[in-house]
């Protein structure tokens, strides 16, 4: 009998899994980030978000310094970070008044590039292929930077700079796609095309 999803995540592998715990604080400090924001603490919620956005590099250290990582794990990480990356939108548009309508195309492409690439990856290979490229790898990092930067540094030319960080990385991936590549943990999209096929579970 498989034991209930609460029970895997809490003590996978018959133990109680610390990483696992902290990959879930990162998706439930969403809500208070936003009602900081809505409640006009800017600060607070900027200061709430980078210990959010730190649990993402904090879990996987976890996990492999207990000698625990594992396929669930990662999946579960994977999870949240796509929730969190969501609320990373609605972050920016409480921060900041009106930069839907200063970068519409720069958000439309950070933000709805990967439902066009996943849907594009479908009709394709039907499979949901998640390619860890260098590039996929930058636009995840800068993404999760991108509040922090454009608070300290008040540009908010950092937004357009990582829509086209996601765009060019999106666009190796179903390149790399087209020309039969289907090996997950290739580097980049000049990465041989035909190795055997590597699902992550």
């Amino acid at each position: 009998m498989t034991a209930p999803l609460w029970r895997r995540v809490l003590s996978e592998g018959g133990g109680l899994k610390l990483a696992n715990l902290v990959t879930l604080s990162r998706g439930l400090l969403v809500l208070p980030i936003f009602a900081l924001l809505a409640a006009g603490q800017g600060l607070a919620a900027l200061l709430l978000y980078g210990l959010a956005a730190a649990t993402d590099l904090v879990d996987g250290w976890l996990a492999r310094r207990s000698g625990r990582a594992s396929a669930f794990g990662a999946q579960l990480d994977a999870a949240v970070d796509n929730v969190f990356s969501l609320a990373i939108l609605g972050f920016l548009l409480l921060a900041y008044p009106g930069i839907a309508g200063r970068h519409p195309l720069a958000l439309a492409v950070l933000f709805g590039g990967p439902l066009v690439y996943l849907a594009a990856s479908w009709l394709l290979r039907r499979r949901f292929l998640m390619f860890h490229f260098w590039s996929a790898k930058a636009g995840a990092v800068l993404l999760f930077c991108l509040w922090p930067l454009m608070a300290l540094s008040g540009w908010e030319t950092w937004l357009p700079a990582a829509a086209a960080l996601v765009a060019f990385s999106r666009l190796e991936q179903i390149l790399y796609i087209l020309r039969g590549g289907q090996n997950l943990d290739a580097a980049h999209g000049f990465s041989p095309p035909r190795p055997a096929f590597q699902m992550k579970e």
